[in-house]
């Protein structure tokens, strides 16, 4: 099953797991079901973040397809200047 990795603010939906394994075919599929687990989280990761998957950033990643056993890392936006 892959595995979201979460960035420190995502962290307060999901009462600080930075890890969870949640199914889902593309990175748009493990959104909704994140939000589903954690309401609110996914709006979060919709708005601004970014994905990493098979170590490409990518800032639009909904329609990405990933494999079972992938490591998708979401990526807070970064603010400053």
């Amino acid at each position: 099953m892959p595995r979201a990795h979460l960035m420190t603010p995502h962290r307060r939906f999901t009462g600080g797991e930075g890890v969870i394994e949640v199914d889902g075919a593309t990175v748009g599929a493990m959104i909704a079901e994140l939000d589903r687990r954690f309401p609110g989280l996914g709006e979060m990761l919709t708005k601004g973040a970014s994905a990493a998957v098979d170590g490409l950033i990518h800032a639009e990643p909904e329609y990405l397809a990933v494999d079972p056993d992938a490591d998708v890392y979401f990526v807070a936006p970064l603010t400053g200047g």
